[in-house]
């Protein structure tokens, strides 16, 4: 009698040892929110010499700030690339316009670091414990869009994935041979640096903006063929990281 006793509490034990990590789980799991971000194709204007003038000149807005999110990173960030599903014009210089995308925020994020690790065959957004970069097939308006999961209760982000749109047409211009903030790319495609460094904004916590006050900017919601102003950050991006990493 004593050892079935004995037995039947043990399993007591087990079973009320199962639920507390089922509960735990679930509320660690339940607290953990994904936000979605679309870059979409500038809406064309009346005249084209008017979008040309928008997309190839800068007139930075010191007023204009960046909105920041409910997120922000923290200590190291590892990514991984999907070399292989990058366009073929691209494919070999993508190290560098990784890399480029990654130190124009690098400076303002303080204490936190980024880091390539080994490629990844991946194109798809999901929650599986990496961040990744990778070109895949989108809607026809969409350049890229990222996803960022983060904990709610501390506001830090647990995941983020960006997918490039591989049905669009894709260039670089190597900003050192380039003034990207007062020219155009000569290649009428979408420029990878430009199009990422804006993605890689809501991974340090910015948001989009689109109003004609912020279209300088490199949070700027719309892209635009042969645009390479978003390069480098104008003071009102700047500013808005400030908020985030004072």
């Amino acid at each position: 009698m004593t050892h079935v006793l004995k037995f039947r509490y043990l399993i007591a034990v087990l079973i009320a040892l199962i639920l507390f990590f089922l509960s735990t789980s679930s509320l660690a799991e339940g607290s953990i929110t994904l936000r979605v971000f679309n870059q979409e194709i500038r809406p064309m204007e009346n005249h084209p010499a008017r979008l040309q003038a928008l997309v190839c000149n800068v007139s930075d807005k010191p007023s204009d700030v960046s909105v920041a999110t409910n997120w922000k990173l923290s200590g190291t960030t590892n990514y991984r690339v999907n070399t292989f599903s990058a366009p073929r014009p691209i494919r070999n210089s993508l190290g560098t316009i990784v890399g480029n995308s990654f130190s124009t925020w690098s400076p303002l994020t303080k204490r936190v670091s980024f880091n390539r690790g080994a490629d990844t065959p991946t194109t798809r957004a999901r929650h599986d414990g990496q961040n990744i970069i990778a070109w895949n097939s989108l809607s026809r308006s969409v350049l890229g869009v990222t996803y960022i999961w983060y904990n709610t209760d501390t506001n830090y982000v647990v995941e983020v994935d960006t997918l490039l749109n591989s049905r669009q047409p894709w260039s670089w211009t190597d900003p050192t041979i380039a003034s990207v903030d007062q020219q155009c790319s000569t290649t009428n495609a979408y420029d990878a640096q430009n199009i990422l460094t804006h993605e890689l904004g809501h991974w340090v916590g910015l948001d989009d903006l689109y109003t004609a006050n912020e279209e300088d900017l490199t949070m700027y919601g719309y892209g635009a063929k042969q645009e390479l102003k978003k390069d480098t950050l104008e003071s009102g991006d700047a500013l808005g990281v400030g908020t985030i990493y004072p």
